[in-house]
């Protein structure tokens, strides 16, 4: 991943940041923070991808929510 890729992430999560603090509890924000900011970390080292990540909270939203 380049510089200008990183970068365009990093605003990525700017902006969602902004989103969360506007829906959720300032409890809730605290309780997720150090969970989303490693997902984040992970991404920008690429370890992982934006695509990965997103799949593995989905799979994790249908285990805590079943049908």
């Amino acid at each position: 991943m380049n510089e200008a890729e990183k970068e365009r992430l990093k605003e990525i999560f700017r902006i969602s940041k902004g989103i969360v603090d506007h829906e959720f509890s300032q409890e809730v924000i605290d309780a997720c923070r150090e969970a989303d900011e490693a997902r984040q970390q992970r991404i920008l080292n690429g370890e992982t991808t934006l695509e990965q990540e997103e799949a593995a909270l989905m799979a994790e939203w249908r285990r805590l929510n079943p049908k």
